[in-house]
């Protein structure tokens, strides 16, 4: 088999198994949407989580508005 040929084989090979394998139904796309926000909802608390609360403590903490045994249970 020439080069030129096997190369018009494996052409003609990925561009049909592209075609036919691209597909996603709707249920797999909107669950992979779910699954993106998802993710992204819980990067944004694991954040407010880690940085926010704390900080708003420290900040009530300084005002005095609360006692560290008040804010314990928050």
């Amino acid at each position: 088999m020439s080069r030129w040929r096997r190369f018009g084989v494996v052409l003609v090979m990925v561009v049909t198994a592209l075609a036919t394998s691209g597909y996603i139904g709707p249920g797999a796309g909107a669950g992979a949407i779910a699954v993106l926000i998802v993710v992204v909802l819980g990067v944004l608390l694991l954040f407010a989580g880690v940085f926010w609360y704390p900080i708003k403590r420290m900040v009530r903490s300084r005002r005095g508005n609360a006692s560290a045994e008040d804010d314990a249970g928050r």
